[in-house]
């Protein structure tokens, strides 16, 4: 007789910095815990003094819940745990999700911090697993103009070549392959 053990649940951290942001950062966590049979969330939120310890305990109580309800998606096999850490957030967040394992940070990024950068900017280079950094969905992104010619040949050729005689630069090793619907496509076979 065998006693198999379940097979080990995604791990989620959804770090929430309790700025009007964090719904937006707990929408993501869930959405994302969604997308598996058995999620494990942890919603961690660092403090840095231990008297804003009670307070901030039933903040994120209440605002894990409601998310929890508002969004509607809890399954049975669901299982969610609040976290209260002391120090410096970036810190403790890394630190965390590498204790913890985790399979997935779920951080928000709002605002600009010019010269010291957001908790997410110090967090990036230490996540041990991949990160996904949630910002504001009106955040403007300057468009880059895009060369007409560059554009009129990918058109023309379908995509076989995406630069004008102006911007190939053949100095620079740039490839490109169509994936094939079916057939091999391994160790250099027909693909390249």
């Amino acid at each position: 007789m065998t006693n198999a053990r379940p097979a080990r649940r995604f791990r989620i951290v959804a770090a929430l910095d309790r700025s009007e942001y964090s719904e937006i950062v707990l929408e993501h966590a869930i959405d994302q815990a969604a997308r598996h049979d058995r999620p494990d969330l942890h919603f961690v939120t660092v403090v840095d003094r231990k008297d804003d310890v009670e307070a901030i305990k039933a903040w994120l109580a209440a605002e894990v819940m409601q998310g929890l309800e508002t969004f509607g998606r809890k399954g049975p096999d669901w299982r969610s745990r609040l976290h209260v850490l002391e120090g410096k957030p970036a810190d403790e967040i890394a630190t965390f999700a590498a204790d913890l394992a985790a399979d997935l940070l779920v951080i928000g990024r709002f605002g600009t911090h010019a010269k010291r950068g957001s908790v997410a900017d110090h967090v990036l280079p230490r996540a041990p697993c991949p990160t996904l950094i949630v910002n504001l969905m009106e955040h403007v992104v300057e468009p880059v103009t895009q060369c007409a010619a560059c554009a009129e040949v990918r058109e023309d050729s379908d995509g076989e070549r995406w630069f004008c005689a102006a911007h190939l630069n053949t100095d620079r090793l740039r490839l490109s392959a169509l994936l094939p619907l079916s057939g091999t496509s391994i160790h250099g076979g027909p693909l390249w």
